[in-house]
């Protein structure tokens, strides 16, 4: 598995209260994007900025509609959205598809829930609850990435 550096993380431009000291106390001469999950002392809404930089895109989009589906909707145009969305990265919906549902979702909701459908990671994540299960989510796509990368090697 790829080690992450503190060289890495500093190419992303982290927040400025992570600096370079701050970044070689906690990542050292390099971690794994599961052992960064792991660290102890770090904020979660932290470690998932932090891995989400080295996902590739389709996993990060993954991840990103995972957490906007936790994010419970009773109003059925902001679900067929995510729906949307999902077959759209899937490859399995048009552009005119997402921007119909992307309509239907902003004409039918108040703006908060017409947010929520355009969510991203970091939304749910200022619950404690939602932390942990974020978290376990990115350890186990993490670990299925490196295993199928493991496998066709």
């Amino acid at each position: 598995m790829k080690k992450i550096t503190v060289k890495d993380i500093l190419e992303k431009v982290p927040c400025p209260e992570w600096t370079e000291e701050r970044l070689q106390e906690n990542i050292g001469k390099g971690k794994t994007l599961l052992e960064i999950l792991d660290l102890s002392g770090v904020e979660p809404k932290d470690k998932v900025w932090c891995v989400t930089r080295f996902l590739d895109d389709k996993t990060n989009r993954a991840f990103a509609i995972w957490c906007v589906r936790q994010c419970e909707s009773k109003v059925k145009e902001v679900t067929a959205y995510i729906n949307v969305i999902e077959r759209y990265y899937n490859g399995k919906a048009t552009k005119e598809e997402l921007q119909k549902a992307d309509d239907g979702a902003g004409w039918s909701v108040d703006e908060a829930a017409y947010l929520l459908a355009h969510g991203s990671a970091y939304w749910s994540v200022d619950e404690a609850a939602e932390r942990k299960k974020q978290l376990a989510y990115l350890r186990k796509v993490v670990k299925e990435c490196n295993d199928t990368k493991e496998a066709n090697q």
